[in-house]
């Protein structure tokens, strides 16, 4: 099978993973807080805490967080501030807070796995990092509209469970532990687990939804941000390691052109419905943005091995 033949094949599944959490959220009894808790308190630091744990670990990987951090501080802020400037209701907020981050884990994991293999995923989550304390951090406060302060927004980051999972597999790692054969197993399952829990959370979110609005200037908006201005920055990144720092390897770009062109996060929905920042709306863009990320992830790897043939 072809590179994106491969890709394609391993999205179509998460679709189908969204269509069931709408139907078990519409017709049957499922408490999303639930579901999200256990996908974030419960799956999420183990998956991290293994993937950390078992990384080829290498000193050129601590960079990458922190550029993804830059890229992703660099684009919300940009977002908030002009959307604030040029709109007038709170829909600035949202926008902001959807600007910082993408589904990185539960729609790109899948398909960095199918790329790079198993033994990559510690680094693609320690890149990851870099997008998740800003979701967790600077993407709440903008969607708090500024009432959450800096002190409060540190606390919370501190107070995850998935923070601490990523610290101690880094320092197991560095210690040269190994980690225990029966843990290998379920945390195989555990990844398993943490993307059929979180990719049906965005069709229960959605079930929940007495409406869905369309409103194209959100649109406009969330889709600028999200499908041009993350792949510029990413590829951007990319160029300048091609052309200058010669860092890092094709397993890592990979990972740069997937985070760059995956949808809106799935969790955006659960966060506007939190702070009554439009939530139908919301929905109904991070729906579409996940039906258009069939075409973008693909494309974004077609680039890549482009430019690498010249």
């Amino acid at each position: 099978m072809d590179i994106i033949g491969l890709i394609v094949a391993n999205i179509i599944p998460l679709y189908i993973l969204i269509a069931i959490g709408f139907v078990v959220g519409k017709w049957m009894d499922v408490n999303l807080p639930s579901m999200a808790t256990i996908a974030i308190y419960v799956l999420s630091p183990i998956v991290n805490f293994g993937a950390m744990a078992n990384m080829k670990f290498e000193m050129e990987f601590i960079a990458l967080p922190l550029v993804v951090f830059v890229i992703s501080a660099t684009i919300g802020t940009i977002a908030y501030q002009s959307a604030k400037m040029l709109l007038k209701d709170n829909t600035a907020n949202l926008i902001g807070m959807s600007s910082v981050t993408g589904n990185t884990m539960y729609f790109g994991m899948p398909v960095v796995l199918a790329l790079t293999g198993e033994q990559w995923l510690g680094v693609y989550a320690l890149l990851n990092l870099g997008t998740f304390l800003n979701e967790v951090g600077l993407g709440y406060y903008f969607g708090a509209r500024g009432q959450a302060d800096l002190k409060g927004a540190v606390m919370k980051v501190i107070k995850l469970p998935v923070i601490h999972g990523i610290w101690l597999g880094l320092l197991w790692n560095l210690a040269g532990w190994e980690t225990p054969e029966v843990f290998d197993t379920y945390w195989t399952y555990a990844i398993g687990a943490w993307v059929l829990i979180g990719m049906m959370l965005i069709g229960v979110a959605l079930s929940k939804q007495t409406k869905l609005e369309v409103d194209w200037k959100l649109f406009a908006w969330m889709f600028g941000f999200k499908f041009l201005a993350w792949p510029l920055a990413t590829f951007g990144v990319i160029l300048s390691d091609l052309m200058i720092f010669h860092a890092f390897t094709y397993e890592v770009h990979i990972m740069l052109a997937i985070m760059g062109t995956v949808p809106l996060a799935g969790n955006l929905v659960a966060y506007a419905a939190t702070l009554n920042l439009h939530p139908e709306r919301a929905a109904t863009v991070v729906l579409a943005s996940t039906v258009f990320a069939i075409f973008t992830v693909p494309a974004a790897v077609a680039v890549l091995n482009l430019i690498l043939d010249l």
